[in-house]
């Protein structure tokens, strides 16, 4: 092959590779979690899809098709996918919740994070301290977006079998941030530390608005059993 035909060879290999790849927002926390040490948890960003995973590209993951609105959570070690479709909250809650946040950051108290200062929340339930955050208001907008989406299917499901669990287990808490307000803590922006009562939260490390990933972080397996949640 003359060097033209190389050089050509080579220009069809690159533009090849270039669109196996795409650029994405990665948003990379460290969780806390009572009786564990602290693990990562990344989330990858585009226009169709949310990925979560530990940061292990070949580990089990959770994928979020935007579009369709439909939540995979993929197993590898038993070759399975958990298929959550969108479903709307019907049912009343069995408890009143009267929600109420206030902020609580002290003037100058935080640095700010791409221009944008990061303000401390507190949210109550019935009176009740349920949860803690500090957000950067319009950092990464599509990120919290895309989970606001995620969490209004995890809602839908939530509620589907809120007739299962005992009412002496029914949290007013759990009620209000998993199935009647799922985006409550979404916003007031990005949140860079949250942390609920019983000590689990998690804390941001890092984040890139031009993080390329190949397409195929976003593709489920082949040959896998898909089976959806309960009867």
């Amino acid at each position: 092959m003359g060097q033209r035909g190389w050089l050509t060879g080579l220009l069809l290999i690159s533009v090849a590779a270039w669109a196996q790849e795409q650029q994405a927002t990665m948003v990379l926390y460290q969780v806390m979690e009572p009786g564990f040490e602290p693990y990562s948890s990344r989330l990858i960003v585009t226009p169709r899809h949310l990925r979560m995973d530990d940061g292990d590209a070949d580990g089990s993951f959770v994928l979020f098709d935007r579009e369709q609105n439909i939540i995979y959570s993929v197993t590898h070690s038993d070759r399975t996918v958990l298929e959550i479709q969108p479903q709307p909250v019907v049912v009343a809650s069995p408890i009143p919740l009267e929600r109420k946040h206030v902020r609580v950051t002290a003037d100058d108290a935080l640095p700010a994070i791409a221009g944008k200062v990061p303000q401390q929340y507190h949210l109550s339930v019935n009176g009740e301290l349920c949860y803690e955050t500090v957000a950067v208001d319009g950092l990464l907008p599509d990120v919290v977006e895309a989970l606001t989406a995620f969490r209004l299917v995890l809602a839908g499901e939530n509620a589907r079998i809120l007739s299962d669990v005992p009412a002496d287990m029914q949290d007013p808490c759990d009620l209000a941030l998993s199935t009647y307000a799922p985006g409550w803590q979404l916003q007031f922006g990005l949140p860079i530390q949250e942390r609920d009562t019983q000590g689990k939260g998690q804390l941001l490390l890092d984040y890139s608005t031009d993080y390329p990933v190949e397409e195929g972080l976003f593709s489920l397996p082949p040959g896998y059993q898909h089976y959806a949640p309960g009867p």
